[in-house]
């Protein structure tokens, strides 16, 4: 039972030419090309049957998106209260030093 291969596993047998089982009978190099370029082909034709009963067997089915609304944690809300307070102290740090020396710039003209 265990020995036994399933029907679509069984390799395909060749039809052997008379007198095949003597060993005065050789392969040629060409022969052996054109059982190469055969078997190549039956495989390929195997997996493109495989996956076309595949395909036809599993349906497409569309991803689904879905969004999910979530509290920020802890650690985000602090972080956006030192970006805020940070970005206040900077734009009148800025402001400041600005409106102060700004004023005593002088350009002198030779």
């Amino acid at each position: 039972m265990e020995n036994q291969v399933p029907a679509s596993q069984m390799p395909l047998q060749l039809p052997e030419p008379p007198g095949a089982n003597s060993f005065t009978n050789r392969v040629t190099p060409e022969q052996l090309e054109e059982m190469k370029a055969r078997a190549r082909e039956l495989a390929i034709q195997q997996t493109m049957a495989q996956q076309a009963a595949i395909q036809q067997q599993v349906p497409q089915q569309q991803p689904q998106i879905i969004y999910v609304r979530r509290n920020l944690t802890v650690a985000e809300l602090t972080l956006i209260l030192l970006l805020s307070c940070g970005l206040v102290t900077a734009v009148q740090a800025g402001w400041d030093f600005i409106s102060n020396n700004l004023p005593r710039l002088e350009i002198k003209v030779k």
